[in-house]
C-alpha cells in the first residue's frame, strides 16, 4: 500500500498530510519550484491540511475547508493545496499584507497586477515570461511595510484551453514550459531565474490595472489617479481581519509614490512587451503623461469605494453642517480618503468633495452656502449644484462623517 506523507514547508514547517497519493504530491512540487519542500514519512498528529483519496478523485480538508472539496485531478488538487498553503504563510507572517494580484519584476522593480475578474493577471504574467522578465507570482503576493513585494515561489498558471487569439511565440512558450495539467488548467514553469524564490524581495514600482478588448489593434496605456489603484489594493487582499486603519497605513504610502496605470489590450504577449517598455519610463521618471486621468468624475459629486453611502434623498439646503471629528482622514493627491467613525468604512471624495470636506471642518456651512459657492467656481446653475450638494450631504449624514450644527 501507498505510504502516507507528510510536507513540510519553509516558513510552516510541518503544514501537510497526503494520504496515498504520491502523484499529488509530484505536482504541488512541480507547481511550487521556488518554495522549499521536503517529504517524510507521516509521524504523529497530522497537519491542519490534509488530502488523500475518494471514489471522485481526491478530498482536501482544511480549516478552511471544514467541509471538504473534492478534487478530480492531481493539476486540480495542487491549485486548491497552493491556495491553503500560501494562506497559511500570510497569516504566519504577521509582518506581510497578503495582496490577491500578479507580479512581475520590470527594471528592478514590481509591477502589480490586482485581480479583475477573466482582465488576465495570470496570462499576462506568463506573457511577461515569454518576453524575458521575471515573475514573482500571478496570484498572491506578500507587502512589507517597506512597499517591498515578497514571493512565494510559487509558479503561474493558465486555463485551458487557450484562447485562439494568442500569439504562436506565447503558445510555444506555454507548451515548452508547462507542468502539471489537465482540462482546465496548466501550470507554467519559467526556465532558470525566471520565477523569483521564495521570499525573495523588490520594490514596487508601478500599480497596473487590467481591461482586455478584443477590438484594440495595439495596447493602450491611460494614467489614472492614485485613488483608484488604492480601492483595488483595498478590496484585494487577504487581510480580511484587519482593521480598515491598519490597511490605509500599509496601502497608503505605497500608492502616494508610486504610479497607477490602466492597461488596455487584446493580445497577452504584446501587450507585455509594450508595457514593460513604458514601464521603464514610469517607474524611472515617475509616470508618463499618456492618455488622461482615467475619468475623475464630476467634481461636486459623492464618490464612495462601492456603491457610495445610500441616499435618502436631500436635506434641506438652509440646515448647517459640520465635519465629524472622528472621521480618520488620508489625502491621496488630488482625492481624500475617509474611514466612517463607528464602523470602520472607507469613503473616497474626489478634489472637490476634499474642498468640501476641509471648509466643514473649519466652520458650519448649508447646503445653500455649498452650493452657491461651487455654482460660482464651476460656472453652473445655482438651482441644480445646491440640489447635488444636499444629496452629496445626505449620504453624508447617514455614514455619520456630518452632523447638523443648527439642531434644537
Amino acid at each position: 500500500m501507498t505510504e502516507n506523507l507528510d510536507i513540510s514547508l519553509s516558513g510552516l514547517g510541518r503544514c501537510l498530510r497526503v494520504h496515498q497519493a504520491p502523484e499529488v504530491v509530484e505536482a504541488l512540487s512541480q507547481a511550487m519550484p521556488h518554495w522549499p519542500l521536503s517529504v517524510t514519512h507521516a509521524r504523529g498528529l497530522a497537519p491542519v491540511i490534509r488530502l488523500g483519496r475518494c471514489p471522485g478523485g481526491y478530498l482536501q480538508r482544511s480549516p478552511r475547508l471544514p467541509r471538504g472539496l473534492e478534487l478530480a485531478t492531481p493539476a486540480e488538487a495542487a491549485c486548491s493545496l497552493i491556495a491553503d498553503l500560501g494562506g497559511d504563510f500570510l497569516d504566519h507572517e504577521a509582518s506581510l499584507l497578503g495582496l490577491h494580484c500578479a507580479s512581475v519584476e520590470v527594471g528592478g522593480r514590481l509591477a502589480l497586477f490586482p485581480e479583475s475578474h477573466r482582465a488576465g493577471k495570470s496570462t499576462l504574467a506568463v506573457a511577461f515570461a515569454a518576453a524575458g522578465y521575471r515573475v514573482f507570482g500571478d496570484d498572491v503576493l506578500g507587502l512589507t511595510h517597506e512597499g517591498d513585494g515578497v514571493a512565494l515561489g510559487m509558479a503561474p498558471r493558465l486555463r485551458l484551453p487557450l484562447p485562439e487569439c494568442f500569439s504562436p511565440e506565447l503558445v510555444d512558450y506555454a507548451e515548452a514550459h508547462a507542468g502539471p495539467e489537465d482540462e482546465r488548467y496548466r501550470f507554467v514553469l519559467p526556465p532558470g531565474q525566471g520565477l523569483a524564490r521564495h521570499g525573495e524581495r523588490c520594490p514596487v514600482g508601478a500599480l497596473v490595472l487590467l481591461e482586455r478588448d478584443d477590438r484594440l489593434s495595439r495596447p493602450e496605456i491611460v494614467r489614472l489617479l492614485p485613488g483608484e489603484g488604492l480601492l483595488q489594493l483595498l478590496s484585494q487582499n487577504f487581510a480580511y481581519q484587519a482593521r480598515p486603519e491598519a490597511l490605509l497605513a500599509h496601502l497608503h504610502p505605497l500608492m502616494s509614490r508610486v504610479p497607477c496605470l490602466l492597461l488596455r489590450y487584446a493580445e497577452p504577449l504584446v501587450a507585455a512587451r509594450y508595457l514593460g517598455t513604458a514601464l521603464e519610463g514610469y517607474m524611472t521618471e515617475g509616470g508618463g503623461k499618456e492618455g488622461d486621468s482615467g475619468g475623475a468624475a464630476s467634481p461636486y459629486r459623492w464618490h464612495g469605494g462601492g456603491e457610495g453611502p445610500g441616499v435618502s434623498g436631500p436635506v434641506p439646503a438652509q440646515w448647517r453642517w459640520v465635519a465629524s471629528r472622528e472621521a480618520r482622514t488620508y489625502p491621496l493627491e488630488e482625492e481624500l480618503f475617509l474611514i466612517q467613525p463607528g464602523s470602520g468604512a472607507i469613503h473616497r471624495l474626489n478634489a472637490t468633495g476634499e474642498a468640501i470636506w476641509r471648509l466643514l471642518s473649519q466652520e458650519s456651512l448649508s447646503g445653500q452656502e455649498l452650493g452657491e459657492l461651487l455654482a460660482e467656481y464651476f460656472d453652473r446653475p445655482a438651482e441644480s449644484v445646491v440640489a447635488d450638494v444636499c444629496e452629496w450631504l445626505a449620504g453624508l449624514a447617514e455614514t455619520g462623517l456630518v452632523s447638523r450644527r443648527d439642531q434644537d
